[in-house]
């Protein structure tokens, strides 16, 4: 069978007003971008970005919004609301799963009392009438840490092991090492004028950054290897391949921000050696915001097809 994957960081879940969390629900929802954007494919498995108070509520958040992509001829989904770690907050993924086509053999809550950490936000399904298993796993790559990045990273290193099927569909906050995703106004001090905003993303050699500026990679140099400039490929890592550098797409996932900051290509599907063999050819894609002019999110959609037996 084939399975459509996507990732979406509709921003802040579709809450209207992001800065009235206090409210029941806070502020409420508007899933109108999420519809517009998801209807142009709509796939087998949906990983929502930010999911902002999702199960709160009595579930206003996931439920709306499987009502709404239903209501707009969607699939019938199913919503699982995710969790971050280090008390991040109420802000953690949502994976909406067809359970029309797939079956669920395990999903990992973080409110069961035999919860673990290596299992966090961990979702197995098979196709039905299949029965090869799929994992699937999300998060959020930290805002402000990259030795965080690093251990959140090495803690899906089973999931790169021989055979198994496995996709990581999130926003990591980094972009892949390579002269390809790397910005070129990080030295725009006009763009970066204040350092609290931006070296904390910057690589950095005994505390200090170094120059000329560039973003860490240390997590996806673990995960999919590092960029060798010499060899003019990636070397060392686990395996993890990444969906759209598979498919040759380099354009960025996050929109240019007001002060002419260049985007980057931080969302992320990232795929086991296994899987990355299964991706139907063509099928990989960053989807630009159906109108420009008023886009649904700050960051765009990622979508691949894969075949599960």
């Amino acid at each position: 069978m084939e399975i459509d994957l996507a990732y979406f960081n509709y921003e802040h879940g579709g809450m209207t007003n992001a800065s009235a969390r206090g409210e029941n629900p806070p502020g409420g929802y508007d899933f109108t971008g999420l519809v517009r954007t998801m209807r142009e494919r709509w796939p087998h498995v949906l990983v929502m970005g930010e999911g902002d108070y999702y199960e709160y509520f009595g579930g206003a958040g996931m439920w709306g919004a499987a009502e709404a992509m239903r209501e707009a001829g969607g699939r019938a989904y199913v919503p699982l609301p995710c969790s971050l770690p280090r008390e991040w907050g109420p802000f953690a993924p949502c994976i909406f799963f067809d359970a029309q086509t797939l079956i669920v053999k395990r999903w990992f809550d973080h409110r069961a009392p035999d919860f673990a950490a290596r299992n966090r936000n961990l979702l197995t399904v098979r196709p039905v009438g299949g029965e090869e298993i799929l994992h699937l796993v999300t998060g959020h790559g930290d805002l402000h840490e990259e030795s965080y990045h690093v251990a959140d990273a090495k803690a899906l290193r089973w999931l790169a092991y021989k055979g198994r099927l496995s996709a990581v569909l999130m926003d990591m906050n980094e972009h892949l090492s390579g002269p390809k995703h790397e910005l070129t106004d990080l030295e725009d001090r006009a763009i970066y004028d204040q350092p609290a905003h931006f070296l904390h993303r910057m690589r950095h050699t005994g505390g200090l950054p170094d120059r000329p500026y560039r973003r860490a990679t240390s997590a996806l140099d673990y995960l999919c290897g590092a960029w060798n400039d010499q060899k003019d490929r990636r070397e060392g890592g686990i395996g993890f391949v990444d969906m759209a550098e598979q498919a040759g797409i380099y354009t960025g996932t996050n929109l240019p921000k007001p002060s002419g900051r260049q985007c980057a290509q931080i969302d992320h599907i990232l795929l086991s050696p296994a899987l990355a063999d299964r991706v139907v050819p063509g099928s990989a894609c960053i989807h630009e915001p159906v109108d420009p002019d008023d886009p649904d999110s700050d960051h765009k959609r990622l979508s691949v097809t894969v075949a599960v037996g």
